[in-house]
């Protein structure tokens, strides 16, 4: 019961996380477009009216930013689960050896 209910901790701690996150970085991103390009950014890149230099431009920067801010989060959620509970957060289990490990023990 408690590996469920940590598993289930874990996703809303990370989901949280990585949720604000994406939507913090999607609002920087937006408000760059608007200063650099002084116009709104595409509102549907797929609509055949958006040029393809700027549709692809705004889904590149946009995906970008959205998955370091995600990735950023996680990873600082993760960290901060480590500290409160003592352990890693589920099914971010460290292994017990690394590759080099195995190999130097190996050649002895």
């Amino acid at each position: 019961m408690a590996k469920a209910a940590s598993k289930l901790g874990w996703k809303i701690v990370g989901g949280g996380a990585t949720a604000l996150a994406g939507m913090a970085a999607s609002r920087v991103v937006n408000a760059l477009y608007r200063k650099v390009r002084k116009s709104d950014p595409p509102a549907n890149p797929a609509d055949p009216d958006t040029a393809w230099t700027e549709a692809v431009a705004w889904a590149a920067i946009s995906g970008l930013a959205i998955g370091i801010g995600r990735l950023a989060a996680e990873r600082a959620a993760a960290r901060g689960w480590a500290r409160a509970t003592g352990s890693p957060p589920p099914g971010m289990l460290h292994p017990k050896t690394s590759f080099s490990e195995e190999r130097t023990a190996s050649e002895d």
